[in-house]
């Protein structure tokens, strides 16, 4: 009995933890050159559960193309998975803005929960700067 119980409870965990997990966004074909092979060296690393490498892929893919909603949304998922929700809610209110009108993005139950609550911690929203 105890053993089906922990199976239970490992199971709710897993369920819930995969409620926050979205995948992370390709590039368009036509993006700039080096920011789609930083931010696919950053999705890889993304899906492993590598969080801090894609962050770090990311944030190259971020200095070749500062105004790509994709990698705002992809920072802002490493961030969250890293737990850091400032940083995240940041990635994500400028991934909005830059979204051009990219459904995935602008959608994402993530996105939307950061926006609306002002961060996953339950804290209070932070003050825009």
């Amino acid at each position: 009995m105890k053993k089906v119980f922990l199976i239970i409870l490992l199971i709710i965990s897993l369920t819930g933890c995969a409620q926050d997990q979205e995948p992370s966004l390709e590039l368009a074909i036509a993006a700039e050159p080096s920011a789609r092979m930083y931010n696919e060296e950053g999705r890889a690393h993304y899906k492993a559960g590598r969080h801090y490498d894609a962050l770090l892929k990311f944030t190259q893919a971020k200095t070749a193309d500062r105004t790509s909603g994709e990698i705002h949304f992809n920072l802002a998922l490493a961030l969250h998975q890293r737990g850091e929700p400032d940083r995240a809610r940041k990635h994500f209110l400028l991934a909005k803005k830059y979204a051009d009108g990219n459904v995935k993005i602008l959608e994402s139950p993530l996105l939307n929960k950061y926006l609306n609550s002002g961060n996953t911690s339950g804290g209070p929203r932070p003050q825009e700067k």
